[in-house]
């Protein structure tokens, strides 16, 4: 059973039960059902109608709405690979994921046009691709002018007054095969260059099943939406509340007040968040009130990065007592670790044992296992392990990052194994302390510096309220720490203050060697810090270090 069945299939959940909930700006809460979602799906499935070859790509250029989230169950029911895209992506990326793909297809509502505007005749991928326009009838002035930009070059249906061309009956729609792409996520990486994930079928359905259990889900929690469904943690959100029959609120905005704000309103039980939501809403001051008006809250979690120990320290606190999960894990990957609420407070430094049905393994460079507190590379079997990054005709590309499990065996049934590039070491009780990128680590001094454990403490001192430190070459062809700095709204740090407290905390040669303050950290669209922005503007307008 593919997961558009498991939504509206044999079981299917109450047609009058609120799957989706969306704030309109200035106005309430506009709700769609199972039933109202089934039906859109089941239109754009028959719209789409089975493609002629696989594999098969749909990408979705849109915004968290009904529409497109029925887009992506008609791409499942049809046997296509669905690939969402940020909407916050520019011209040139979306040209370059539909030269990746061979998508000759793609969905696309008001934001996502927003997204195309002023430089789709730059671009003739753009312009070679038929589109599929989600919301024709809904269009603000600036999307309805970047619709008419598109028509002008592109071939646009408009699924407002499209037609099914095609009537296939649910026993002959084509599911996507357990062991082929499901999906395709579109990561940056450490390089920079962005690559396609390809994620299974079979590995989508256990990965949901294997969240909703972790979190105790059910058909009476109400998740809060804030990441992108571009994110795997965003879209593994999206599945695990269909499959469960739980409501999902949509949200745009990462501001504190309009997350308080909507939790209040629709009742949420749970929350996912990346660790800027969690910073901007401890330097706004605000906090939940599970005692209140915000009693139906039970979890949240940290994904897609971690805080400063200052920072979890003070978590607790602004959730009022929720269960706090935090978790590791990479889009090829998806969640290799997990630490568990009960353990959060004892164990605050490291991300946890392995998730269900995942191994996790530390090795050095010769393969072998490292002994107990020794530092080397993580490696992640078993369940959420990607089929490779997206290569030619739409099949995994070989590369070094997939590789066969050394491990493989009765204890480890799993073929194959992600080598993370991440640097940690397990504690004596099995817990997972991560260091670093091993491509981040640097040599200064002859000594094995990470800039992550550098960012950390940085983040742990008075008056500072974001920071990341990179690595920035010299002209002798070493390398010196770079820390850029978002002072706290009420403080004036000096870079003396600031030298003094960490070579009280760091050996010499971690301290870094330039303090740059900057309005703000630029963050990659699923919120995480973008360094490669950082060290080219640094390269572009300062002298080196």
């Amino acid at each position: 059973m593919d997961l558009f069945e498991l939504v509206g299939g044999p079981t299917p959940h109450p047609p009058s039960r609120i799957a989706l909930s969306r704030r309109q700006p200035g106005a309430p809460f506009v709700e769609t059902t199972y039933g109202d979602l089934w039906q859109r799906a089941e239109r754009l499935a028959d719209l789409l109608g089975n493609p002629a070859e696989t594999p098969a790509f749909l990408p979705i250029l849109a915004g968290k709405s009904a529409n497109g989230i029925a887009c992506l169950l008609a791409a499942m029911a049809t046997g296509r690979t669905v690939s969402v895209l940020n909407p916050k992506y520019r011209a040139p990326q979306i040209a370059a994921v539909l030269e990746a793909t061979g998508a000759p297809l793609c969905a696309v509502d008001g934001a996502g046009l927003l997204a195309l505007r002023g430089a789709v005749r730059d671009h003739p991928r753009i312009a070679q691709t038929r589109w599929l326009l989600l919301d024709a009838g809904h269009l603000n002035r600036p999307a309805a002018d970047a619709a008419a930009e598109l028509r002008a070059v592109a071939p646009v249906l408009d699924l407002d007054t499209a037609r099914s061309t095609a009537h296939p009956t649910r026993a002959g729609r084509r599911s996507v095969a357990p062991q082929a792409a499901a999906a395709c996520l579109f990561t940056s990486g450490s390089t920079g260059q962005p690559k396609g994930v390809l994620i299974s079928a079979a590995d989508l359905r256990q990965r949901t099943a294997a969240e909703i259990d972790w979190f105790a889900l059910s058909h009476r929690d109400v998740l809060l939406s804030i990441l992108p469904f571009s994110f795997d943690v965003g879209l593994n959100q999206l599945l695990t509340a269909l499959t469960v029959g739980a409501e999902l609120v949509l949200l745009d905005s990462w501001l504190p007040a309009d997350i308080l704000s909507a939790v209040e309103q629709r009742r949420v039980t749970g929350i996912a968040a990346v660790p800027a939501i969690w910073q901007d809403m401890m330097q706004s001051g605000l906090r939940f009130d599970r005692r209140g008006r915000h009693a139906a809250l039970r979890y949240v979690t940290i994904s897609g990065g971690s805080l400063s120990r200052a920072h979890l320290e003070r978590l607790p606190e602004v959730v009022d007592g929720a269960d706090i999960f935090k978790t590791y894990g990479q889009t090829e990957a998806f969640r290799s670790t997990s630490l568990r609420p009960g353990d959060f407070a004892r164990k605050l430094d490291s991300v946890g044992t392995p998730f269900p049905g995942v191994y996790v393994y530390v090795v050095r460079d010769d393969g072998t296992r490292c002994a107990t507190g020794e530092a080397g590379e993580v490696v992640h079997t078993g369940l959420g392990t990607m089929l490779g990054y997206l290569g030619a005709a739409g099949h995994p590309d070989p590369n070094d990052k997939v590789r066969p499990n050394p491990f493989f065996g009765p204890d480890d049934p799993s073929p194959h194994a992600v080598f993370t590039g991440d640097t940690g070491y397990l504690d004596a009780d099995g817990y997972l302390h991560l260091k670093g990128r091993r491509d981040s680590m640097l040599k200064i001094l002859g000594n094995r510096v990470y800039p992550q454990e550098v960012t950390a403490q940085v983040l742990s001192l008075p008056g500072i309220r974001d920071a990341v430190v990179v690595g920035v070459p010299r002209p002798d062809g070493q390398s010196a720490l770079v820390a850029f700095l978002v002072p706290a709204a009420d403080s004036e740090p000096t870079v003396g203050s600031l030298r003094k407290l960490l070579n009280a905390r760091l050996p010499a040669y971690m301290v870094p060697r330039e303090f740059v303050f900057v309005d703000r950290i630029p963050r990659t669209a699923t919120g995480k810090a973008d360094p490669h922005t950082l060290v080219a503007t640094y390269a572009a307008g300062a002298a080196h270090p």
